[in-house]
C-alpha cells in the first residue's frame, strides 16, 4: 500500500492497526459518548483529564475523555478478549479548554497470564518503535509500591506524602519525613531505595532482590525482570511511574520517544477496575496519545511538487499529463494559475507531451 501521501500520524495509525491485527487483536468500536455518571464515579482513574458534558433527552451525557472505562463497562467478561481501538477523546488542555484528540490503544481482558503480559509489553515496544528510532519504556509495579508503603504503617495523609516523594523522586523529603515520624528504619530504607533506584535495569533488579528478602516482593520482582528481558535494552525500571492503587494492581507503563518532551504512551495491569464493575476477570492494556504527539512530527509539506497550468484549450492535455505524473509518485496540482508563493516546478499544459 502506498502511504507516502499521508501525514505521519495517518500513516502511523494505519501501520499500528496492522501491527495489532498481526498479533490477533480485533478492532473495537464505541459510541462517541457515555453516561456522565461513569466518569464521576471513577474520577481518580481519569487523572484530571476533565469531562465535557451535555444534556440529551433529559439525560446527562459526556463526551469520552478516556476509552478504557468504556471498554471495561461494555465488553462482556466471558472468555479472553484481545482488542484494539482508534477513537477520539475530549480532554482539558493545559490552559483549561477542551480539545478533541485521537487515541489508539490495546486492551486485553479475561485470563491474563505472564505470557499475555509479556506479549503486551512486546506490542508497546513495537508501537514506540513505529514512532521513532530512539525510545524507552519505563516500568514500575503497583504491587511493590503498595507492599512497601503498607509496611511503613502510615496514615492516609502520610501515604499521600510519601507517594508524592516517590513520584517527584524527592528522597531527602522522604528521609526527613521518616525521621520526624519515627518510621521503621528498615522499611524506610526500602522505600528510599525505590525513590533512588538506578535506571540501569540489571542493577535495579539486583537492588530489588536485596529489598525482597524482607519485604516480600519476590514475585513482583520476577515480573519486572521478565519485562527487562523482553525489552532488549529498551526497558527501564522507574518507580516514579505509577497509577492509582485502587485501579492498578501490577505493572504500570510509560513510553517515551526522543524529540517528544512527555510520555507518548501509558498503561498497565488494572484488574481492580474490572472488580469495580463486578466483573471477575483480569485486564492489561495501554493507550497511545496520537493526537497529543502529532504536532512533534516532522511532516512533509502539503505543497505539490508540481503545478500544471491549463486553459480551456489545453485542459485535456493537462489532465492526461497530471495523471501520468501522479502515477510516477508526484504530487501534482491542476490549476488555471500559479498559486501565490509556490516555489515548486511549474509546467504549462501547452508544453506537455500529447
Amino acid at each position: 500500500m502506498q502511504l507516502d501521501f499521508l501525514k505521519k500520524d495517518e500513516r502511523l495509525a494505519i501501520e499500528l492497526k496492522a501491527l495489532y491485527r498481526s498479533y490477533g487483536f480485533g478492532e473495537y468500536k464505541l459510541s462517541g459518548f457515555e453516561d456522565y455518571s461513569l466518569y464521576t464515579e471513577h474520577k481518580s482513574f481519569l487523572e484530571g483529564k476533565g469531562v465535557l458534558s451535555f444534556v440529551e433527552g433529559g439525560k446527562l451525557l459526556a463526551l469520552r475523555p478516556d476509552v478504557t472505562l468504556s471498554i471495561v463497562k461494555n465488553v462482556p467478561a466471558d472468555g479472553t478478549k484481545k482488542l484494539f481501538y482508534d477513537e477520539h477523546v475530549y480532554r482539558k488542555t493545559a490552559c483549561g479548554s477542551f480539545a478533541e484528540l485521537r487515541q489508539l490503544g490495546v486492551e486485553m481482558l479475561g485470563n491474563i497470564d505472564k505470557t499475555a503480559e509479556r506479549e503486551v509489553v512486546s506490542l508497546i515496544l513495537a508501537t514506540l518503535g513505529k514512532i521513532g528510532e530512539n525510545y524507552v519504556l519505563d516500568i514500575s509495579h503497583t504491587g511493590i509500591i503498595v507492599k512497601i508503603t503498607e509496611l511503613l504503617n502510615l496514615t492516609s495523609s502520610g501515604t499521600r506524602f510519601v507517594l508524592g516523594c516517590l513520584e517527584s523522586k524527592s528522597v531527602h523529603d522522604f528521609i526527613r519525613f521518616a525521621g520526624e515520624n519515627n518510621l521503621d528504619e528498615r522499611y524506610s530504607k526500602a522505600f528510599a531505595a525505590l525513590i533512588e533506584l538506578t535506571s540501569e535495569p540489571t542493577a535495579a533488579i539486583a537492588k530489588l532482590r536485596e529489598i525482597a528478602a524482607y519485604t516480600g516482593i519476590n514475585e513482583e520482582t520476577d515480573e519486572l525482570e521478565q519485562y527487562v528481558k523482553t525489552g532488549g535494552g529498551r526497558v527501564n525500571i522507574n518507580f516514579s511511574v505509577f497509577g492509582a492503587s485502587d485501579y492498578y494492581n501490577g505493572a504500570v507503563f510509560k513510553g517515551y520517544v526522543e524529540g517528544i518532551p512527555h510520555a507518548v504512551l501509558s498503561g498497565g495491569r488494572y484488574d481492580k477496575l474490572l472488580e469495580k464493575f463486578g466483573k471477575k476477570a483480569e485486564a492489561v492494556g495501554f493507550a497511545l496519545y496520537l493526537g497529543e504527539i502529532s504536532k512533534y512530527f516532522k511532516e512533509q509539506t502539503d505543497a505539490p511538487d508540481e503545478v500544471i497550468v491549463y486553459t480551456d484549450e489545453t485542459a485535456e492535455r493537462a489532465y492526461v499529463a497530471a495523471q501520468k505524473a501522479r502515477g510516477n509518485g508526484k504530487k501534482v496540482l491542476l490549476s488555471r494559475e500559479v498559486p501565490r508563493n509556490f516555489n515548486g516546478n511549474t509546467v504549462y499544459a501547452e508544453n506537455c507531451d500529447d
